[in-house]
């Protein structure tokens, strides 16, 4: 979950992913982080799964808004299929494709039905326990409360290693472990967002329960190894050594290799971006200038637009391989998005407001 309460979580499917070589490729870990880092509803969410070429392991996908709206992203036979809405009756999703889980459903008593969904037999799918206890929540009974009940009840076979509750109207992470079950609170309100602040880390296996927000650590590789160590080694013999060490390495290469952060994004080949960058406006065809600049820190991205007179700030920025997409609103409030492809020293950049297209323009880098 990000700072605006939107949510993502990854389930098994038997999924086919679209192919578009036109279109930047993002693994699924990534694209699930690029909309963490870039989206704030649902709608959002959904629109960049057809702006990257995805391609990993064979997962579908829940999201959620702040706002209380869910949807169900599969891809189906090459093909995107979301349900959201009025297309997503039971706002839930397991391991099986949407529609299957509602072709079940509707076996089962009050849903179409004759079967007893008994919340107490481990034989009913989780699906059909999910669609009743949403549909026989008192608005009464604490949201929190309730909803860690249901993940209790929607257990199988053990206890999980972790369950996790989002109450996103409050930006709220709830959480608790196999190892040490208190129930553990993280509100996104405490955490500092902003490129001044280190990435911060937890061991989620924390003794105590309450307000983990003290537990929080800044990054370093040495940290997280020891942290992805430990959990190795929690989760042998239940997994076996071999599931970490295919392809010949041992548990100490696997730790090394998972928990080193790479310092790529900072160095001059990733950062071909950044500087200013500038049309040739023809003055007889009263052609505008275009200046745009983009600025770097660590990680972080920010540019501004300018006329040549005015100054604006980009806002929804967004840099995917040699392509950048961001906003901005001039003086009088006309929302203008901007879509370059970067070319070595060229830019290609191409202006549109909400109904008027402003044309494609050729940028060259300015030398300092």
């Amino acid at each position: 979950m990000n700072e605006e309460g939107l949510f993502i979580w990854e389930m098994n499917d038997d999924t086919q992913y679209p192919k578009n070589k036109d279109l930047p490729k993002l693994n699924q870990m990534n694209w699930m982080q690029y909309i963490l880092d870039n989206c704030r509803t649902t709608d959002e969410a959904i629109k960049t799964a057809s702006e990257f070429e995805i391609d990993g392991w064979g997962w579908h996908y829940f999201v959620g808004d702040a706002q209380g709206n869910t949807a169900a992203i599969e891809f189906i036979k090459g093909k995107v299929v979301v349900h959201k809405g009025k297309d997503m009756p039971v706002p839930g999703l397991f391991n099986e494709p949407y529609a299957r889980e509602m072709d079940i459903l509707r076996y089962y008593k009050g849903f179409g039905g004759d079967y007893e969904p008994d919340l107490n037999d481990s034989k009913v799918p989780r699906f059909v326990k999910t669609a009743v206890m949403t549909r026989d929540y008192n608005p009464d009974e604490n949201i929190v409360d309730y909803g860690l009940k249901m993940l209790d009840q929607l257990m199988v076979d053990d206890v999980p290693e972790w369950s996790v509750l989002f109450d996103v109207r409050s930006r709220t992470v709830y959480f608790k472990t196999r190892i040490n079950p208190e129930i553990k609170k993280l509100s996104m309100d405490q955490v500092d967002f902003s490129n001044n602040s280190p990435t911060l880390i937890a061991n989620i296996d924390m003794k105590e329960g309450g307000n983990m927000y003290a537990e929080l650590q800044p990054f370093t590789n040495e940290r997280m190894k020891n942290f992805t160590e430990k959990f190795i080694f929690s989760l042998i013999p239940e997994l076996p050594a071999k599931f970490f060490t295919g392809g010949g390495l041992t548990l100490e290469e696997y730790a090394q290799r998972t928990s080193s952060h790479s310092d790529y994004a900072k160095t001059a080949e990733a950062q071909f971006f950044k500087g200013e960058w500038k049309n040739m406006p023809d003055k007889l065809k009263k052609e505008m200038d275009i200046i745009l600049k983009f600025e770097s820190n660590g990680e972080a991205i920010t540019g501004s637009v300018s006329n040549g007179r005015d100054i604006y700030a980009m806002d929804n920025l967004s840099l995917a391989g040699n392509k950048v997409k961001f906003t901005f609103k001039t003086k009088g409030g006309t929302l203008i998005e901007i879509k370059s492809v970067f070319d070595g020293g060229q830019m290609k950049a191409t202006m549109a407001g909400i109904e008027n297209n402003y044309g494609t323009y050729v940028l060259n880098r300015i030398l300092p």
